[in-house]
């Protein structure tokens, strides 16, 4: 599997993995698990807008209903998508320069913006897991072979 379709995949993963929660949450007064939801929207708008050199148009932490976060959320999915549709192998190691909400400067290759993107994001799920199960005694499984066994197209499972 070539690293541009590996990072496509938990890219399509997350998406899976943010509709589970986004589910749980609607059944659910789970504040703390619709707050970690949300930041994990922010942060994809944060570093979308970091490799598209643009100016965010949400916040970090931004505060969302449950409503607002799937229609956010439902936007990030397809701008995400887009985003990898126009993406090659040899992109995946161009410098992306930004700046970090502190203000300092940094490049990074655009495959380890990737990487960070889609692991901060699972980090933050499970944090919302966890605040499920506070609050409704029960956590929803958000694991990438969960989703490689049933919810991948069937040609990608492994």
């Amino acid at each position: 599997m070539s690293l541009l379709a590996h990072l496509d995949s938990l890219r399509a993963h997350g998406e899976w993995a943010d509709q589970r929660l986004l589910e749980a949450v609607r059944d659910a007064a789970a504040p703390v698990a619709i707050r970690e939801l949300a930041h994990v929207r922010g942060a994809q708008e944060i570093w979308l807008s970091r490799i598209e050199q643009r100016a965010p148009t949400l916040a970090v932490w931004p505060e969302l209903s449950v409503e607002e976060l799937a229609t956010v959320g439902a936007s990030m999915d397809t701008l995400w998508r887009t985003r990898f549709s126009e993406l090659t192998e040899r992109m995946l190691g161009l410098p992306v320069s930004y700046r970090n909400l502190a203000g300092h400067p940094y490049t990074t290759p655009l495959s380890e913006i990737l990487l960070h993107t889609f692991l901060h994001g699972q980090y933050h799920r499970g944090k919302a897991s966890v605040a499920l199960r506070a609050a409704t005694g029960a956590a929803v499984s958000v694991d990438y072979m969960l989703w490689k066994w049933g919810a991948a197209p069937r040609a990608a499972a492994t």
